[in-house]
């Protein structure tokens, strides 16, 4: 959707800037269904990312504490639970453009990504993971080199998501 609107606009010097124009790309097709269908679909959309950045982070803290990483486990389920209600407390007392909050979030997740690269990483170092095998340098320098190349890809944004705030 947001690359026909490119593919449309673009050519025009246009820009989407409210979720309420990409209804309007739907309108020639869906009638006045389209603004309830593009609705429906960034509901969607932000559930599912959140249920599963949630569950994802939630796995990630219970191995880091060894607790168990099931989902079907209790602490699994209960993490969630209460990242889901802060989150939603979070949504409903912000005022802003609900596209920005998604981006909020959506540089919040770009940023913790990094941290678990780094402990990824550091883990195909180690000796004992590797035991009884040749060492797999090639596979420790691909990893080394991708794990820069996403820092430095966070870096720049990060930096780019304070300058539009700033401004």
């Amino acid at each position: 959707m947001v690359l026909v609107g490119a593919i449309v606009l673009h050519p025009q010097g246009l820009g989407i800037k409210q979720p309420a124009q990409l209804a309007d790309l739907l309108v020639p097709f869906m009638g006045d269904a389209a603004k309830y269908l593009m609705g429906v679909a960034l509901l969607g959309a932000g559930f599912s990312s959140l249920l599963g950045n949630t569950q994802r982070g939630m796995v990630l803290l219970n191995a880091g504490f060894d607790k168990p990483v099931g989902l079907e486990s209790k602490p699994i389920k209960w993490g969630c639970l209460i990242c889901i209600v802060v989150a939603t407390i979070i949504c409903f007392f912000y005022n802003g453009s609900p596209t920005q909050l998604i981006f909020i979030a959506n540089v919040a997740t770009a940023i913790a990504t990094p941290f678990a690269g780094l402990f990824m990483t550091l883990m195909i170092f180690r000796d004992d993971i590797n035991e009884g095998y040749d060492k797999p340098r090639f596979l420790q320098f691909s990893m080394l080199i991708s794990y820069l190349f996403v820092l430095v890809i966070t870096g720049f944004a990060v930096a780019k998501m304070f300058y539009f705030f700033l401004h």
